[in-house]
Order: structure tokens, then sequence, then C-alpha cells
């Protein structure tokens, strides 16, 4: 299963892509824990893309047997995610360290006028939370 979306370039549009998301995965027959933690980690990557970039924001979602591989693409290629450890009395900069631990994989693809964030879960791997 394949599947995009544009996502508005706005902090509102991130609940709306989750949902996307939630669905889309749910259509392609990811459940349970790696249902969750996709969808955790969508949410991560599309605050950072409305929030830090610049339009246009594009989620997609890639599911075949193996793994779900998930990519929002914007027009910002210079901002790239840095992994953070701020202090447990920090109200943010976390999300592309949960990218980093929980995802399988995950990168970021640099083009001459945009960037691609992705990361992938495998399927037969379990969660390590």
């Amino acid at each position: 299963m394949y599947a995009e979306t544009a996502v508005d370039p706005a902090l509102s549009a991130i609940a709306p892509a989750r949902h996307w998301a939630r669905d889309r995965l749910m259509e392609a027959g990811v459940t349970d824990g790696p249902l969750d933690t996709v969808v955790l980690l969508v949410s991560e990557l599309v605050t950072n893309a409305v929030a830090h970039a610049h339009p246009p924001v594009i989620l997609r979602v890639h599911v075949d047997e193996e793994r779900t591989r998930v990519e929002v693409t914007d027009r910002a290629p210079r901002e790239l995610p840095v992994v953070r450890n701020p202090p447990p009395t920090a109200g943010g900069g976390r999300g592309v360290m949960f990218v980093d631990r929980l995802a399988t994989r995950w990168g970021t693809v640099k083009r001459s006028e945009s960037k691609a964030v992705w990361f992938e879960l495998r399927h037969d791997e379990p969660i390590e939370y």
C-alpha cells in the first residue's frame, strides 16, 4: 500500500495528518503496538515539518510485507533534523529523539529545493520502549 497527502503548513494540521496516517495504516493491516508507534513518529515528523520548514509539506506512507516507511517532504533543505537530549523539564525537543530510538532506521534526503525526512519500522522486530 502506498498513499500520500498534502499537509497544511499549520500546527492545526498535525492531528488530521496523524488520523489520516492511522487510517491508511489500518487499511494496510498494521495493528497494535506497531500502529501506535508509527502514528507517534508520523506526528513527530509532521510537527517538525510544519513548525520549522516551508510548504508544501507532503506525507507519504508505504507499507509492504516487511516494513512500514513514512516520509515527510518540505521545502527547507537546509533545516535538517537533529537528535537532541533535552532535560526532563524542557517543553519540547524530543521528536527526533523518539524517531531515532523507536524506528528501525531513519534519515534525510537533501534535494536542491527540498528535503525528505523518513523512517522505517520493520514488522518483524520487537519495539523497545
